[in-house]
């Protein structure tokens, strides 16, 4: 009876990995298949779209800032790319080579260097690591509206590819995604929640077109608020007075912000931003887009806050 009982389990075994063998066979070429059909999608997917528009975010740290690129695709694998800053690289657009293929998952690469689409992404007056930026990127997903999601190699920070707005030629929208930003001049701007000053919002410099440093320090906002913070025990549990109530601590807040610009008057966050502490009652609360609105005169421009359920406005 034990010899039988051996028999049936070294018969199992044998079977057990026999089928295992046969699955691993069948994976593989349906893998091979799912890669190939998923590489068809994304490709058609650029190519039913044709003309992109790409917010592209360089630095892992985003420090330069969300940029606007103009993507054209065709069938023979070229691309024409127009920049917003163009105003500093010298051309109208380049034109390269792409490539859809597999390497850690699908990816589109810009193959051929230019001005424009390798700009963050090589050595040179900025160091070796260049501006920290990326040439090479991994599809996520596509999403309804029609957008595709990639995410930069280095970076890891996700971009986002939406089809060009009908009545823009490329050159129009990144003329307009420029004038987006000229109109807003202040450097220190109020920082209002329904109505009370809680801090300010400042940047380095205005927008400067011919100068990428500048350029960039423009897209880049310090948020500074003072809050408080609610003081824990060595446990980490909160800690409350007598009458029980939180005691806190103020803590000062110097977060950078960086922002993407679109040709409607808006700038967007990476993210959204959370504010810290308790604040106005806004903590926990967020915030992502900013729509410049012009007063009755220029020293009453501002922005205002789109999508947030508190008034938040940043003021002269």
């Amino acid at each position: 009876m034990k010899l039988r009982t051996n028999i049936l389990s070294l018969l199992a075994v044998t079977l057990l990995a026999a089928t295992a063998c046969d699955d691993d066979y069948i994976f593989e070429e349906s893998a091979a298949e799912r890669i190939e059909q998923g590489l068809e999608r994304y490709e058609k997917a650029l190519l039913d779209g044709k003309t992109w528009i790409m917010e592209y975010y360089p630095s892992e740290s985003l420090k330069y800032g969300g940029w606007i690129y103009v993507l054209r695709f065709d069938e023979g694998h070229r691309v024409r790319a127009w920049f917003e800053g163009s105003t500093f690289a010298d051309n109208t657009y380049v034109e390269t080579t792409y490539a859809v293929e597999y390497a850690t998952g699908p990816m589109l690469k810009f193959v051929d260097y230019n001005d424009y689409l390798h700009f963050f992404a090589f050595p040179g007056d900025y160091g070796y690591q260049g501006l920290e930026g990326d040439y090479e990127f991994s599809f996520m997903r596509i999403d309804p509206g029609p957008g595709i999601i990639i995410r930069g190699s280095k970076t890891a920070n996700d971009m986002r590819l939406t089809l060009l707005p009908s009545g823009y030629e490329p050159e129009e929208y990144v003329e307009a995604v420029r004038e987006s930003q000229r109109i807003v001049t202040p450097t220190t701007l109020k920082f209002m929640v329904n109505g009370k000053q809680v801090g300010t919002l400042t940047r380095e410099n205005a927008f400067v077109e011919d100068d990428f440093e500048q350029y960039a320090a423009s897209k880049t906002w310090t948020l500074s608020y003072t809050c408080q913070i609610q003081t824990t025990d060595p446990q980490g549990n909160p800690v409350f007075d007598g009458q029980g109530n939180p005691v806190c601590y103020d803590k000062e807040v110097n977060d950078r912000l960086t922002f993407i610009h679109y040709p409607d008057h808006t700038m967007k966050l990476y993210e959204p931003y959370t504010f810290q502490g308790l604040l106005d009652g806004i903590s926990g609360q967020t915030m992502q887009t900013l729509a410049w609105k012009q007063g009755t005169t220029p020293a009453a421009d501002h922005f205002v806050c789109t999508d947030s359920f508190y008034e938040i406005k940043f003021v002269q």
